[in-house]
């Protein structure tokens, strides 16, 4: 899936977390929605396999995530601890670690890998579409 896609489900996905958790009163305010989004389990990593085996790589040389944000440096570490595990539980695998990281990116991720700040943003903007849609 190329990114502009993973970008539009990744805020799709976030808005309908945030519409569950505002049906359930989990937050107040932006402030509070965009903590709590950011931190709910998500359908998947919405990162490409292709991306995320170029991480994997510049882990596995060694190379310094310094650049990284922190939502990104835990995504990274957490797909790392997730390929060595794959990779040890498949001893004869034969795949790709492109293809495997496709295996392992359409998983459940355990959180966004977003910041709040973030993902108030990407609400801002999915709220705004909505309004717009429904001509409000």
């Amino acid at each position: 899936m190329k990114d502009t896609e993973l970008k539009k489900k990744k805020a799709e996905a976030l808005y309908s977390v945030y519409k569950k958790g505002l049906e359930e009163g989990m937050f107040d305010s932006l402030f509070g929605a965009g903590r709590y989004v950011a931190a709910q389990p998500a359908p998947c990593f919405y990162i490409s396999a292709r991306q995320a085996s170029l991480i994997i790589g510049k882990i596995q040389a060694r190379y310094s995530l310094i650049g990284f944000n922190p939502s990104q440096r835990r995504m990274a570490w957490r797909l790392w601890a997730d390929y060595r595990q794959y990779i040890s539980d498949h001893p004869g695998n034969t795949l790709s670690r492109e293809r495997v990281l496709e295996i392992l990116v359409d998983r459940p991720a355990p959180e966004f890998y977003i910041s709040g700040d973030g993902a108030r943003k990407l609400l801002r903007q999915e709220i705004m579409k909505v309004r717009r849609l429904r001509g409000w």
